[in-house]
Protein backbone atom coordinates (compact mmCIF):
# COMPACT_ATOMS: atom_id res chain seq x y z
CA UNK A 1 0.00 0.00 0.00
CA UNK A 2 1.38 3.62 -0.77
CA UNK A 3 -0.86 6.36 0.42
CA UNK A 4 1.25 8.59 -1.78
CA UNK A 5 1.35 11.33 0.90
CA UNK A 6 1.05 11.51 4.13
CA UNK A 7 1.16 14.57 6.98
CA UNK A 8 4.55 15.19 5.40
CA UNK A 9 3.33 16.21 2.26
CA UNK A 10 -0.01 17.93 3.00
CA UNK A 11 1.09 21.57 3.14
CA UNK A 12 1.53 24.54 0.93
CA UNK A 13 3.18 22.87 -1.61
CA UNK A 14 0.28 20.63 -2.41
CA UNK A 15 -1.38 22.77 -4.57
CA UNK A 16 1.73 22.46 -6.97
CA UNK A 17 2.31 19.02 -6.29
CA UNK A 18 -1.75 18.36 -7.43
CA UNK A 19 -0.86 20.57 -10.57
CA UNK A 20 2.11 18.71 -11.50
CA UNK A 21 0.80 15.52 -11.17
CA UNK A 22 -2.35 16.49 -13.35
CA UNK A 23 -0.01 18.30 -16.08
CA UNK A 24 1.80 14.48 -16.55
CA UNK A 25 -1.35 13.09 -17.62
CA UNK A 26 -1.62 12.67 -21.52
CA UNK A 27 -4.54 13.55 -23.29
CA UNK A 28 -6.79 10.29 -24.13
CA UNK A 29 -10.13 9.79 -26.21
CA UNK A 30 -12.75 11.32 -23.97
CA UNK A 31 -15.95 9.65 -25.19
CA UNK A 32 -16.92 6.69 -22.48
CA UNK A 33 -19.10 3.98 -23.32
CA UNK A 34 -21.02 0.97 -21.65
CA UNK A 35 -18.07 -1.35 -21.56
CA UNK A 36 -19.78 -4.50 -21.45
CA UNK A 37 -22.45 -3.57 -19.68
CA UNK A 38 -19.78 -2.58 -16.75
CA UNK A 39 -20.28 0.86 -16.07
CA UNK A 40 -18.80 4.21 -17.97
CA UNK A 41 -15.80 3.24 -19.16
CA UNK A 42 -13.45 5.94 -21.06
CA UNK A 43 -12.66 4.58 -24.50
CA UNK A 44 -8.68 3.27 -25.55
CA UNK A 45 -6.66 5.65 -26.78
CA UNK A 46 -3.89 4.43 -29.33
CA UNK A 47 -1.46 3.63 -26.74
CA UNK A 48 -3.84 1.56 -24.80
CA UNK A 49 -5.45 3.57 -21.94
CA UNK A 50 -8.40 3.61 -20.81
CA UNK A 51 -8.47 7.05 -18.32
CA UNK A 52 -10.78 9.90 -18.45
CA UNK A 53 -8.52 13.20 -17.81
CA UNK A 54 -11.75 15.00 -16.83
CA UNK A 55 -12.40 12.43 -14.48
CA UNK A 56 -12.27 14.01 -10.61
CA UNK A 57 -8.73 12.91 -8.81
CA UNK A 58 -10.70 10.71 -5.99
CA UNK A 59 -12.84 12.97 -4.77
CA UNK A 60 -14.32 11.54 -1.57
CA UNK A 61 -17.67 12.24 -0.12
CA UNK A 62 -17.80 12.62 3.84
CA UNK A 63 -19.62 9.23 3.90
CA UNK A 64 -16.46 7.62 2.14
CA UNK A 65 -13.97 9.92 4.14
CA UNK A 66 -16.11 8.29 7.47
CA UNK A 67 -16.00 4.11 5.61
CA UNK A 68 -11.99 4.61 4.90
CA UNK A 69 -10.86 6.23 8.43
CA UNK A 70 -12.56 2.86 9.50
CA UNK A 71 -10.18 0.84 7.59
CA UNK A 72 -7.06 2.70 7.32
CA UNK A 73 -5.57 4.20 10.52
CA UNK A 74 -3.36 6.71 9.14
CA UNK A 75 -6.43 8.65 7.78
CA UNK A 76 -7.74 8.37 11.65
CA UNK A 77 -4.78 10.74 12.39
CA UNK A 78 -5.17 13.42 9.90
CA UNK A 79 -7.39 16.20 9.56
CA UNK A 80 -10.49 15.68 6.96
CA UNK A 81 -8.80 18.65 4.52
CA UNK A 82 -5.19 16.50 4.98
CA UNK A 83 -7.26 13.49 4.46
CA UNK A 84 -8.45 15.08 1.09
CA UNK A 85 -5.54 16.35 -0.45
CA UNK A 86 -3.25 12.66 0.77
CA UNK A 87 -6.29 10.64 -1.34
CA UNK A 88 -6.01 13.41 -4.01
CA UNK A 89 -2.27 13.52 -4.52
CA UNK A 90 -2.51 9.77 -5.53
CA UNK A 91 -2.02 8.75 -9.17
CA UNK A 92 -5.06 8.06 -11.03
CA UNK A 93 -7.01 4.80 -11.41
CA UNK A 94 -7.02 3.28 -14.73
CA UNK A 95 -6.53 0.11 -17.16
CA UNK A 96 -3.85 0.26 -19.73
CA UNK A 97 -4.02 -2.51 -22.40
CA UNK A 98 -0.68 -3.73 -23.15
CA UNK A 99 -0.90 -6.71 -26.20
CA UNK A 100 -1.91 -5.76 -30.02
CA UNK A 101 -5.65 -5.46 -29.49
CA UNK A 102 -5.99 -8.41 -32.61
CA UNK A 103 -3.87 -10.62 -30.29
CA UNK A 104 -6.20 -14.04 -29.28
CA UNK A 105 -5.17 -16.30 -26.62
CA UNK A 106 -7.31 -18.06 -23.84
CA UNK A 107 -4.88 -17.58 -21.49
CA UNK A 108 -4.87 -13.64 -20.50
CA UNK A 109 -2.26 -12.34 -17.79
CA UNK A 110 -3.34 -8.92 -15.78
CA UNK A 111 -0.82 -6.97 -14.02
CA UNK A 112 -1.79 -5.39 -10.51
CA UNK A 113 0.45 -2.35 -9.94
CA UNK A 114 -0.60 0.66 -7.48
CA UNK A 115 0.59 3.22 -10.08
CA UNK A 116 3.05 5.95 -9.38
CA UNK A 117 3.17 8.35 -12.42
CA UNK A 118 3.21 8.61 -15.88
CA UNK A 119 6.31 7.72 -16.19
CA UNK A 120 7.12 4.90 -14.19
CA UNK A 121 3.50 3.38 -15.31
CA UNK A 122 4.63 3.88 -19.28
CA UNK A 123 8.04 1.79 -17.88
CA UNK A 124 6.29 -0.57 -16.33
CA UNK A 125 4.49 -1.24 -19.46
CA UNK A 126 7.12 -1.04 -21.77
CA UNK A 127 9.05 -3.94 -19.94
CA UNK A 128 5.82 -5.81 -20.47
CA UNK A 129 5.99 -5.87 -23.88
CA UNK A 130 7.69 -8.86 -24.64
CA UNK A 131 5.16 -11.08 -22.65
CA UNK A 132 2.44 -9.37 -24.30
CA UNK A 133 3.06 -10.48 -27.42
CA UNK A 134 3.09 -14.22 -26.31
CA UNK A 135 -0.91 -13.57 -24.61
CA UNK A 136 -3.23 -11.17 -23.95
CA UNK A 137 -1.76 -8.52 -21.20
CA UNK A 138 -3.31 -5.60 -19.71
CA UNK A 139 -2.41 -3.39 -16.29
CA UNK A 140 -5.09 -2.17 -14.03
CA UNK A 141 -3.27 0.67 -12.13
CA UNK A 142 -4.14 2.27 -8.74
CA UNK A 143 -5.35 1.25 -5.05
CA UNK A 144 -9.03 0.41 -6.05
CA UNK A 145 -9.57 2.35 -3.16
CA UNK A 146 -12.76 3.23 -3.72
CA UNK A 147 -13.47 2.04 -7.58
CA UNK A 148 -12.42 -1.00 -9.34
CA UNK A 149 -14.20 -0.17 -12.65
CA UNK A 150 -10.63 0.13 -14.17
CA UNK A 151 -9.80 -3.60 -13.18
CA UNK A 152 -13.29 -4.71 -14.38
CA UNK A 153 -12.44 -2.80 -17.67
CA UNK A 154 -9.20 -4.47 -18.38
CA UNK A 155 -10.61 -8.19 -17.30
CA UNK A 156 -13.47 -7.05 -20.12
CA UNK A 157 -10.89 -6.60 -22.38
CA UNK A 158 -9.03 -9.90 -22.15
CA UNK A 159 -11.71 -12.03 -22.41
CA UNK A 160 -13.14 -9.95 -25.38
CA UNK A 161 -10.01 -11.24 -26.75
CA UNK A 162 -10.42 -15.09 -25.73
CA UNK A 163 -9.18 -15.10 -22.17
CA UNK A 164 -11.49 -18.16 -20.19
CA UNK A 165 -8.17 -17.80 -17.76
CA UNK A 166 -6.07 -14.68 -16.29
CA UNK A 167 -3.33 -15.34 -14.36
CA UNK A 168 -3.30 -12.39 -11.65
CA UNK A 169 0.47 -11.08 -11.02
CA UNK A 170 0.28 -8.58 -7.90
CA UNK A 171 3.01 -6.25 -7.82
CA UNK A 172 3.41 -5.57 -3.85
CA UNK A 173 6.96 -7.13 -2.61
CA UNK A 174 5.23 -9.87 -0.41
CA UNK A 175 1.42 -10.63 0.32
CA UNK A 176 1.48 -9.20 3.68
CA UNK A 177 -0.10 -6.22 2.92
CA UNK A 178 -3.89 -4.07 3.11
CA UNK A 179 -2.97 -3.82 -0.74
CA UNK A 180 -2.93 -7.69 -1.93
CA UNK A 181 -6.19 -8.44 0.50
CA UNK A 182 -7.75 -5.70 -1.34
CA UNK A 183 -7.24 -7.09 -4.86
CA UNK A 184 -8.02 -10.39 -3.50
CA UNK A 185 -11.09 -9.07 -2.11
CA UNK A 186 -12.04 -7.47 -5.47
CA UNK A 187 -11.60 -11.28 -6.99
CA UNK A 188 -13.90 -13.05 -4.23
CA UNK A 189 -10.78 -14.65 -3.13
CA UNK A 190 -10.59 -12.66 0.20
CA UNK A 191 -13.57 -11.76 2.76
CA UNK A 192 -13.04 -8.33 3.57
CA UNK A 193 -11.99 -4.90 1.64
CA UNK A 194 -9.06 -3.17 3.15
CA UNK A 195 -10.57 -0.08 1.97
CA UNK A 196 -14.09 0.81 0.68
CA UNK A 197 -16.54 -2.56 -0.32
CA UNK A 198 -15.96 -1.18 -4.15
CA UNK A 199 -17.89 -3.95 -6.62
CA UNK A 200 -16.33 -7.36 -7.23
CA UNK A 201 -14.99 -8.50 -10.75
CA UNK A 202 -17.88 -10.07 -12.93
CA UNK A 203 -16.99 -12.53 -15.21
CA UNK A 204 -17.01 -15.83 -16.72
CA UNK A 205 -13.23 -16.17 -16.86
CA UNK A 206 -11.33 -18.15 -13.82
CA UNK A 207 -8.66 -16.32 -12.33
CA UNK A 208 -5.62 -17.58 -10.43
CA UNK A 209 -2.94 -15.53 -8.72
CA UNK A 210 0.89 -15.53 -8.86
CA UNK A 211 3.33 -15.70 -5.63
CA UNK A 212 4.63 -12.06 -5.07
CA UNK A 213 8.34 -11.26 -5.68
CA UNK A 214 8.69 -12.55 -2.30
CA UNK A 215 12.34 -14.04 -1.79
CA UNK A 216 12.70 -14.89 -5.50
CA UNK A 217 16.35 -15.47 -6.60
CA UNK A 218 15.68 -12.68 -9.79
CA UNK A 219 14.53 -10.31 -6.81
CA UNK A 220 17.96 -10.94 -5.55
CA UNK A 221 19.83 -10.23 -8.72
CA UNK A 222 18.33 -7.17 -9.09
CA UNK A 223 19.10 -5.77 -5.73
CA UNK A 224 22.78 -7.20 -6.05
CA UNK A 225 23.14 -5.35 -9.54
CA UNK A 226 21.66 -2.34 -8.35
CA UNK A 227 24.37 -2.36 -5.46
CA UNK A 228 27.19 -3.25 -7.39
CA UNK A 229 26.17 -0.02 -9.59
CA UNK A 230 26.94 2.05 -7.45
CA UNK A 231 29.87 0.71 -5.16
CA UNK A 232 33.40 1.03 -5.19
CA UNK A 233 35.14 -0.15 -2.32
CA UNK A 234 32.70 -3.13 -0.49
CA UNK A 235 34.66 -3.74 1.77
CA UNK A 236 34.01 -0.24 3.29
CA UNK A 237 30.51 0.02 2.20
CA UNK A 238 27.65 -0.91 4.43
CA UNK A 239 24.14 -1.63 2.29
CA UNK A 240 20.65 -1.04 3.78
CA UNK A 241 18.16 -1.73 1.53
CA UNK A 242 14.98 0.07 2.17
CA UNK A 243 11.73 -0.97 1.19
CA UNK A 244 7.93 0.97 1.27
CA UNK A 245 6.78 -2.09 3.84
CA UNK A 246 3.09 -2.49 5.05
CA UNK A 247 0.97 -0.55 7.64
CA UNK A 248 0.74 -3.10 10.08
CA UNK A 249 2.87 -4.17 12.80
CA UNK A 250 2.31 -7.83 12.22
CA UNK A 251 2.64 -7.60 8.59
CA UNK A 252 6.40 -5.84 9.10
CA UNK A 253 7.68 -8.86 11.27
CA UNK A 254 6.74 -11.72 8.43
CA UNK A 255 7.66 -9.31 5.41
CA UNK A 256 10.93 -8.34 6.85
CA UNK A 257 11.77 -12.21 7.28
CA UNK A 258 10.99 -12.75 4.16
CA UNK A 259 12.99 -9.57 2.17
CA UNK A 260 15.91 -11.14 5.22
CA UNK A 261 16.71 -13.61 2.10
CA UNK A 262 17.89 -11.42 -0.15
CA UNK A 263 20.22 -9.96 2.51
CA UNK A 264 21.81 -13.15 3.55
CA UNK A 265 22.29 -14.11 -0.33
CA UNK A 266 23.88 -10.28 -1.13
CA UNK A 267 26.43 -10.60 2.69
CA UNK A 268 27.28 -14.07 0.91
CA UNK A 269 28.26 -13.10 -2.60
CA UNK A 270 29.92 -10.10 -1.55
CA UNK A 271 32.39 -8.45 0.82
CA UNK A 272 30.43 -5.32 1.94
CA UNK A 273 31.14 -4.67 5.57
CA UNK A 274 27.10 -5.07 6.16
CA UNK A 275 23.52 -5.30 4.65
CA UNK A 276 20.65 -4.67 6.61
CA UNK A 277 16.85 -3.93 5.52
CA UNK A 278 14.60 -1.56 7.43
CA UNK A 279 10.99 -0.93 6.20
CA UNK A 280 9.47 2.73 6.27
CA UNK A 281 6.00 1.60 6.56
CA UNK A 282 5.56 4.68 4.56
CA UNK A 283 1.50 4.79 5.12
CA UNK A 284 1.77 3.64 9.08
CA UNK A 285 0.40 5.58 11.98
CA UNK A 286 3.59 8.62 12.35
CA UNK A 287 4.89 7.55 15.20
CA UNK A 288 5.44 4.04 13.65
CA UNK A 289 7.09 5.47 10.32
CA UNK A 290 9.07 7.87 12.85
CA UNK A 291 10.67 5.30 14.20
CA UNK A 292 11.99 3.61 11.06
CA UNK A 293 13.06 7.10 9.63
CA UNK A 294 15.27 7.29 12.78
CA UNK A 295 16.80 3.75 12.73
CA UNK A 296 17.65 4.32 9.09
CA UNK A 297 19.30 7.68 10.10
CA UNK A 298 20.73 5.70 12.96
CA UNK A 299 22.58 3.64 10.50
CA UNK A 300 23.66 5.68 8.44
CA UNK A 301 25.57 7.63 11.09
CA UNK A 302 27.03 4.83 12.54
CA UNK A 303 28.85 3.73 9.59
CA UNK A 304 30.13 7.55 8.56
CA UNK A 305 31.17 7.39 12.14
CA UNK A 306 33.32 4.38 11.42
CA UNK A 307 34.34 5.86 8.23
CA UNK A 308 32.39 3.97 5.46
CA UNK A 309 30.70 4.52 3.08
CA UNK A 310 26.50 3.75 3.03
CA UNK A 311 24.78 2.58 -0.05
CA UNK A 312 20.85 3.28 0.30
CA UNK A 313 19.36 0.72 -1.85
CA UNK A 314 15.58 0.63 -2.69
CA UNK A 315 13.15 -2.63 -2.81
CA UNK A 316 10.53 -0.95 -5.27
CA UNK A 317 8.98 -2.16 -8.28
CA UNK A 318 8.46 1.15 -9.53
CA UNK A 319 10.52 4.03 -9.80
CA UNK A 320 9.65 7.57 -8.64
CA UNK A 321 7.41 6.57 -6.22
CA UNK A 322 9.21 5.55 -2.10
CA UNK A 323 12.17 6.92 -3.37
CA UNK A 324 10.95 10.15 -3.04
CA UNK A 325 10.37 10.21 0.13
CA UNK A 326 13.63 8.28 1.10
CA UNK A 327 15.10 11.26 -0.10
CA UNK A 328 13.09 13.63 1.80
CA UNK A 329 13.75 11.61 5.33
CA UNK A 330 17.58 11.61 4.42
CA UNK A 331 17.89 15.07 3.64
CA UNK A 332 21.74 16.63 4.24
CA UNK A 333 22.77 12.82 5.52
CA UNK A 334 25.52 11.49 3.28
CA UNK A 335 25.28 8.29 1.40
CA UNK A 336 24.74 6.78 -2.18
CA UNK A 337 21.43 6.01 -3.36
CA UNK A 338 20.63 3.27 -5.86
CA UNK A 339 17.00 4.20 -6.17
CA UNK A 340 16.06 2.40 -9.67
CA UNK A 341 12.72 0.69 -9.52
CA UNK A 342 12.69 -3.08 -10.76
CA UNK A 343 10.56 -2.25 -13.48
CA UNK A 344 14.22 -0.46 -15.20
CA UNK A 345 16.08 -4.07 -14.75
CA UNK A 346 15.81 -7.44 -17.28
CA UNK A 347 14.78 -9.57 -14.41
CA UNK A 348 11.69 -8.06 -14.21
CA UNK A 349 9.97 -9.37 -16.93
CA UNK A 350 12.10 -12.79 -16.12
CA UNK A 351 10.58 -13.09 -13.38
CA UNK A 352 6.85 -12.31 -14.20
CA UNK A 353 7.05 -15.01 -16.87
CA UNK A 354 8.47 -17.07 -14.40
CA UNK A 355 5.51 -16.68 -12.10
CA UNK A 356 2.89 -16.81 -14.68
CA UNK A 357 4.03 -20.25 -16.06
CA UNK A 358 5.04 -21.53 -12.09
CA UNK A 359 1.25 -20.36 -11.44
CA UNK A 360 -0.60 -22.27 -14.71
CA UNK A 361 1.72 -25.33 -13.87
CA UNK A 362 -0.25 -25.74 -10.68
CA UNK A 363 -3.68 -24.88 -11.43
CA UNK A 364 -3.52 -27.57 -14.75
Amino acid sequence: MNLSLNKRAVSGAAGFLLGAILATIPVYAQEGHQHHGHGDIPAMDADGRRLDPDAPMHEMSDEQLAGLRKKVALYRALTDREARMNMAMMGPNYEWYVSDTELRGDIGVLVLSHGVGANSDRLLVESLKPMAEKRPTAVAFGMAMMMSTQIQSAVDDLTDRGAKRIVLVPTALTEHNSLTRHWRYIFNMHDEPSYLAVPQIESDATFVMTDHFDDHPLVTEILLDYTLEKSKNQENEVVIIVAHGPEDIEDNVVDLEILQTHVDRIKAKTNFADVKVINLQDDALPPIRKSNVKKLQRWINSAKRRGQDVIVTVAASASFGVQQHIEEDLRGMEYIFADKGFNEHPNYIKWIDAVVEETLARAN
